[in-house]
């Protein structure tokens, strides 16, 4: 069972939210951001999947254990200038979705701005490409069968066990919070306060396929957040979200329950 990211959060304004444990770090953009213990550094075999995310700063496709312990480069963009961009539009993207058979779409749309108007352009389409994690196989999708907005589908905030995801978030304060609600009850698994002066984004959250633990995304980080209590948040991956165009497209990873990569020997 397979889940693609894709845009969405609920936008909350005044709430007040209480950080508890968290402290403030540095991010690579210059600004402080919640700080969070790495899988990366101490990576935990119960976090079982593979994340698909793109690498703002190599503008490469990356897949890496959900448990931090290992990662590799799939496949990485073709370069483009601005008189590519005159004659087609801006990239937007890409968008990734895991296809059930283990392989990976990346899709990047084009969006053409309009000098005349402040309102933002529509998507158009603009190219696809399937990729085989496995075996490093990329295969182009005709022009003709490329998607012209990005797959809103496959976000999954209700698990199997019907507990759903609620994202509340502040932008003029830098305030979030996720929390989990049952028929039982709800329970608060994030609560964090980015500064506000400096843009702090949080963007979506929404369960692994198998509703084990939670992928969000903030400031350019990948976070995993296990749900027991009390729940743990950790950071995957550093450097990812913003994506051609700004991240218009959405959120640039993706999650599948399947471990891809497999234990090193």
């Amino acid at each position: 069972m397979i889940v693609a990211a894709i845009v969405g959060a609920v936008v909350l304004a005044g709430a007040g939210l209480v950080v508890a444990g968290v402290f403030l770090g540095r991010h690579d953009r210059g600004g402080p951001v919640p700080s969070f213990p790495s899988l990366q550094q101490h990576p935990d075999s119960s976090v079982v999947g593979t994340v698909a995310y793109f690498d703002d700063a190599s503008r490469c496709v990356r897949i890496i254990a959900a448990s931090g312990r290992t990662s590799q480069q799939v496949w990485c963009l073709p370069p483009e200038g601005a008189d590519t961009w005159a004659k087609v539009g801006k990239p937007v993207g890409p968008q990734l979705v895991w296809r059930p058979d283990g392989r990976l779409e990346v899709t990047m749309f084009r969006m053409r701005p309009d000098p005349n108007t402040k309102q933002r352009p529509p998507l158009t389409r603009g190219w696809q490409k399937i990729i085989d994690v496995r075996s490093g196989g990329v295969v182009s999708v005709p022009d003709a069968q490329v998607p012209t907005t990005p797959d809103s589908s496959t976000q999954q905030t209700v698990n199997g066990r019907g507990e759903t995801i609620h994202v509340e978030f502040d932008a003029s304060s830098g305030k979030a919070r996720i929390t989990v609600q049952s028929q039982a009850k709800t329970r608060t698994v994030l609560s964090v306060q980015g500064p506000g002066g400096y843009g702090y984004r949080f963007g979506p959250a929404f369960w692994s396929p198998d509703g084990s633990w939670i992928a969000a995304t903030d400031d350019s980080r990948i976070l995993v957040i296990v749900p027991k209590d009390p729940a743990v948040t950790r950071v995957l991956v550093t450097g990812t979200g913003e994506g051609a165009g700004g991240g218009t497209a959405g959120p640039t990873f993706a999650v599948t329950s399947t471990d891809l990569l497999g234990t090193p020997g």
